[in-house]
């Protein structure tokens, strides 16, 4: 799908679709590579979860510089992603925040390091400190635009609703409480032999 959203956003500019495709696929291994390297270096469980994590923030990093890197910077741009998305689960955990499926460190540290390679690594102009601190900018203002947003509706939707599943729900996993479906077959063959009334 990436390839499509990549290679699609620069269909306007079809000379640099060989790069874009390029980048983003060094980008995505590069990022798998880091992930396990930091689980490896680090002593940790080298867990499928993360290292998909670590490929998905590979993609995510390379988006904004995918046809303006040369792809030896891709590789490192989606290594330091993979590596960023591990630990950013791992530091959301230490903050005892719930993000089960890794979207803040996948998508928002991922992110704005991916907008800040693009300006360090643009291909003919590295390092120029007026795209740095453009990229930079780039980077606070979506913070402060996306953060205090986003807070403002989670408590806004909180008072009206419950935000937060019951623990009794947590446990039987939401996909059954609220759908009647088994996500995860191997952890929950239980559900498989009662009925909905049963549990």
């Amino acid at each position: 799908g990436w390839f499509g959203f990549n290679g699609g956003s620069g269909a306007a500019t079809a000379d640099l679709t060989g790069r874009v495709l390029l980048n983003t696929h060094l980008a995505a291994c590069a990022g798998v590579v880091g992930g396990i390297l930091y689980m490896v270096i680090t002593g940790s469980p080298v867990l499928m979860t993360n290292t998909v994590f670590s490929s998905i923030g590979g993609l995510v990093a390379i988006t904004a510089g995918c046809a303006s890197m040369d792809p030896q910077y891709a590789i490192l741009t989606g290594l330091v992603a993979g590596i960023i998305s591990v630990y950013g689960v791992e530091f959301m955990e230490k903050l005892k925040l719930d993000d089960v499926v890794g979207a803040v460190p996948v998508h928002g540290f991922c992110g704005a390091w991916g907008t800040l390679a693009a300006g360090l690594f643009k291909a003919g102009d590295m390092f120029n400190m007026d795209v740095i601190l453009t990229q930079l900018i780039g980077i606070v203002a979506a913070f402060l635009w996306a953060f205090p947003t986003s807070i403002i509706l989670y408590v806004f939707i909180n008072l009206l609703f419950r935000l937060r599943a019951t623990t009794a729900h947590e446990l039987k996993g939401l996909d059954f409480t609220e759908h009647y479906e088994i996500g995860y077959p191997e952890f929950q063959e239980a559900y498989l032999q009662g009925g909905k009334e049963e549990q």
